[in-house]
């Protein structure tokens, strides 16, 4: 029924024939009966100038991009499924309706403002490449026929350029109607490509027609030879970078480091304008990822081949601040949305790795921070700023200890720890056996150490003041336990054990530290003792060009895997393998991630 009703509701707006409407009230002619007899933008700029070609270029666009953007949308409104390819079909209806409106006997035109419109509401990046090529070759030639073509192989080019796996399940549908909108198109220009072989192809004129005035009949002649050679080495230039650009975007990042080799598998955009933390499960076959924007958690099937499938799309009530992995299912922590946060307390919701709610929300604090587990996974540290964020009638600043057991009713907390008010508690660290735990400040330079031994009475060891400009490190207690210290850098981290060890137990110190670097764009792989840099792994954008700022990090121990988040919202798989030993062995994880 969504597809039905999406197919019939898009045809019927692409349907609208803007062109013979808009020269019909200014001339109360038929636009059918004069110039090519098209009722596009170009035969009616054509005849009445290059301020009506606008207008009707404008609408004819709006009515792509209004169906795609707003016809999905409704269906969810309407409580219609809403499957991933009904913007595609509310695309192709759009411009079937243009190409062939039932209301002036399924002939129409050409279909490019149309087109347009409905492909920037699927990939504005790629529009924005059809846009440059059609206004440069337009404004060259002041052909829009050969401006459109122009436009269109520029669309296909940039679209698949991007695209990692323009034929994978979710991107199918796309890439089949982004070919088959640039086929239509050529098809439909089969006439016009007659004319500019003749010369006899017409020009639309920059300045103003007198509207009812005679149609422009003459040709403008042919295409000249300096401009058909200037428009051959152009298009061999634009066809040699995005050869360039698509080998350069298809070569995987590898890395050496030490005795560590790191290689890109996989990059996702979660299409969701930024990403923030990421966890995996306990079999590293699914990485659920937090997009605070739009608050979401996205979660992903990591396939055999080290790739990324979506899986789900998780909704919760607010602001995601933290997500953790816990007794196999997913916590989020949450605040409440705008202004609601100074309102109300937070909570936690759990979900399993399908996406499926379980059990009710578990109360928290006000504005929640941070959300820790201990290493076996039996209980939950949540971290609450209280009146710490400046809110004086709110409760100091906490941290509660409670079950990892998630059942009908809410668990009950087992403890809990009052900073003073004047704390802002920001991030949670929790030490390798879950007996320690580290408490950094926001605006203050400072940290304090907590005591977990006893769940039930966690109590504070002291401050110390946070380490500078040094990179992270691990601290160690005398009875064995250790925790990675945070630093004044911007850091998250994973600690690894060495290659041929056999390191079953979480709790042995770590030989290698893996930690973000977002004022590098990069991940550094570093040596524990003796402490030494071992190298650095680029985080690479769009075509593996540029940098981007990293925001999460964490590691599948059974799978060798890292994952990292981006700040933009793409997510990055890197295997981690070990040089001495046979591929596909992986290292050993001793550490949980900070």
């Amino acid at each position: 029924m969504s597809y039905v009703l999406t197919a019939v509701g898009s045809y019927a707006v692409g349907a609208i024939p803007f062109g013979y409407i808009v020269y019909y009230l200014a001339t109360k002619t038929d636009v059918r009966t004069v110039g090519s007899g098209n009722i596009g933008a170009t035969n009616v700029g054509r005849l009445l100038g290059f301020r009506f070609f606008m207008l009707v270029f404008v609408l004819e666009l709006l009515k792509g991009l209004l169906p795609v953007l707003g016809l999905s949308w409704l269906a969810g409104k309407l409580g219609l499924p809403v499957p991933a390819e009904l913007p595609v079909v509310a695309a192709l209806g759009a411009i079937i309706g243009h190409n062939f409106p039932v209301y002036l006997g399924f002939r129409g035109g050409k279909g490019v403002a149309t087109s347009l419109g409905a492909l920037l509401a699927l990939d504005p990046v790629a529009c924005g490449a059809a846009a440059v090529g059609f206004f440069v070759v337009f404004l060259i030639t002041r052909y829009v026929s050969l401006s459109s073509m122009t436009g269109g192989v520029a669309f296909v080019t940039a679209y698949f350029v991007r695209t990692n796996d323009p034929w994978s399940r979710e991107n199918r549908a796309m890439s089949l109607l982004a070919l088959a909108v640039v086929g239509l198109l050529i098809v439909r220009h089969r006439k016009n490509i007659g004319r500019l072989i003749a010369g006899t192809e017409t020009k639309v004129p920059l300045w103003n027609r007198k509207p009812g005035g005679p149609p422009s009949v003459h040709p403008a002649g042919k295409v000249q030879p300096a401009v058909v050679a200037v428009l051959v080495v152009a298009g061999g230039l634009i066809i040699a970078a995005g050869s360039w650009l698509t080998q350069n975007a298809r070569t995987p990042i590898e890395v050496h480091a030490g005795l560590w080799n790191l290689r890109e598998t996989a990059r996702a955009s979660t299409g969701q304008q930024r990403s923030t933390r990421v966890v995996f499960n306990e079999s590293g076959d699914r990485l659920a990822v937090l997009c605070p924007r739009y608050n979401r958690v996205l979660v992903y099937n990591v396939a055999a081949d080290d790739t990324l499938d979506p899986a789900s799309q998780i909704e919760v009530g607010g602001r995601p601040m933290a997500v953790a992995a816990a007794g196999g299912k997913l916590v989020v922590l949450v605040r409440p949305a705008n202004d609601h946060k100074h309102l109300e307390p937070g909570w936690s919701e759990v979900f399993s790795f399908d996406g499926e709610r379980v059990g009710p929300r578990i109360p928290a604090g006000y504005y929640p921070d941070d959300l820790g587990v201990t290493p076996d996974g039996r209980r939950l540290l949540v971290l609450c700023s209280g009146r710490g964020e400046g809110d004086a009638d709110k409760p100091a600043p906490e941290l509660t200890i409670l079950p990892a057991e998630f059942g009908p009713n809410p668990p009950q907390p087992l403890g809990r720890l009052l900073f003073d008010p004047g704390d802002d508690p920001d991030r949670l660290t929790v030490s390798a056996q879950g007996t320690r735990g580290l408490v950094t400040l926001a605006h203050s330079n400072q940290t304090i150490a907590v005591d977990l031994a006893q769940a039930d009475a966690p109590v504070v060891a002291g401050r110390a003041k946070l380490a500078g400009d040094t990179l992270p490190y691990v601290s160690r207690s005398p009875d064995g336990d250790w925790l990675i210290m945070p630093t004044a850098l911007d850091f998250e981290a994973v600690a690894v054990g060495a290659p041929l060890s056999q390191k079953a137990d979480q709790t042995v110190s770590p030989d290698y530290l893996i930690f973000t670097r977002p004022d590098a764009s990069a991940l550094e792989i570093v040596q524990v003792q003796p402490p030494r840099t071992l190298g650095w792994f680029p985080v690479k954008g769009p075509f593996n060009l540029g940098g981007t700022e990293t925001t999460g990090l964490t590691y599948s121990r059974s799978r060798g895997l890292l994952a990292v988040a981006t700040k933009p919202g793409t997510v990055h798989l890197v295997r981690l393998e070990s040089r001495l030993e046979p591929a596909g062995a992986t290292p050993d994880r001793v550490a949980a991630t900070r």
